[in-house]
C-alpha cells in the first residue's frame, strides 16, 4: 500500500494521504547519498518501469520529488530531461497527473477503490 492512496479516519472525518516518495527525491538522493544526476535519473526510469509493471495488477501512484535548486542545475536538466522523456513517452498507459488531481480523483471514487 505505499504507493496507493490511503484513507485515515481522523476526529474530524476522512483524510486522504496520498504517496510521497522518500527514494525517488532529488535531496535524499543528490544531497545525501551524493549520486550523480545520471544516477538520479536512471533510478526514476528504474522505478517507473517496475512501478509500471506492478500497476498492471492494481493502480499505484509514482511521485517524483523535484526541487528547482538541485535538479534545476544545468548540469543536470539533460538527465532529468532523458528520465521525464522516458515517462511521457508511456502516456497511453499511464495517466501524468498532480496530486491535487488524485484528491479530486479518490474523493469521487467509490469507497471500495481506494482502501
Amino acid at each position: 500500500m505505499d504507493d496507493q492512496p490511503v484513507w485515515m479516519k481522523t476526529r474530524h472525518g476522512r483524510l486522504l494521504s496520498i504517496p510521497y516518495p522518500q527514494e525517488v527525491n532529488d535531496i535524499p538522493s543528490i544531497v545525501a547519498r551524493k549520486d550523480s544526476a545520471a544516477e538520479f535519473a536512471n533510478m526514476i526510469i528504474d522505478n517507473f518501469d517496475e512501478i509500471l509493471e506492478q500497476s498492471s495488477r492494481q493502480p499505484l501512484v509514482m511521485g517524483i520529488a523535484l526541487h528547482p535548486y538541485l535538479v534545476g542545475q544545468p548540469y543536470r536538466l539533460r538527465h532529468l530531461r532523458r528520465a521525464l522523456s522516458h515517462i511521457a513517452s508511456h502516456q497511453d498507459q499511464i495517466w501524468l497527473t498532480t496530486s491535487g488531481a488524485i484528491s479530486d480523483y479518490c474523493y469521487d471514487a467509490i469507497s471500495d477503490l481506494v482502501p
